[in-house]
């Protein structure tokens, strides 16, 4: 059985190869968990990801609670950024 967001990921792949993201920031530990695996799932379909965003990765959830738990997800984005 598989999970809905690794299913969702593979819709969304199927679909498109390239996502867009106009001012993206995260706010709440929550969507941060949620995001972790839906982007890693969706790099691994190979699909791009393009965002703006006024505050570079290594501040996205700037003093949010359990950041701890985010900065893996952070570090993974640093990654795949140009």
């Amino acid at each position: 059985e598989r999970d809905s967001i690794t299913i969702i990921s593979q819709q969304m792949a199927m679909e498109a190869r390239l996502l867009c993201f106009d001012e993206f920031q995260v706010t709440d530990i929550c969507d941060a968990m949620i995001l972790d695996r839906l982007f890693n799932e969706m790099w691994k379909q190979g699909v791009v990801l393009v965002s703006t965003s006024n505050r570079p990765p290594s501040e996205l959830y700037w003093n949010g609670l359990n950041r701890d738990y985010f900065l893996p997800f952070i570090d993974r984005l640093c990654e795949n950024c140009l």
